[in-house]
């Protein structure tokens, strides 16, 4: 799953994936790049945390360069 937003401080896309975790569950890796650049990367246990994690830093993201 992707997620993206353009702000003025450059264009952010954020990637959801899937990863085999230990005792057969699953974990979900965050990254967010910018730009082409990976700026943020995190593990969450629940899909819904992931899709969370990504869309809250493409929101603030967007508030700091709004603030500025």
């Amino acid at each position: 799953m992707t997620l993206e937003t353009r702000c003025r401080s450059g264009h952010y896309l954020a990637a959801v994936m899937a990863m085999d975790g230990d005792a057969n569950r699953t974990k979900y890796q965050v990254l967010v790049f910018r730009q082409g650049h990976e700026v943020y990367q995190q593990t969450e246990k629940t899909l819904d945390d992931a899709i969370r994690i990504a869309s809250a830093y493409l929101d603030w993201q967007s508030e700091q360069d709004f603030d500025s």
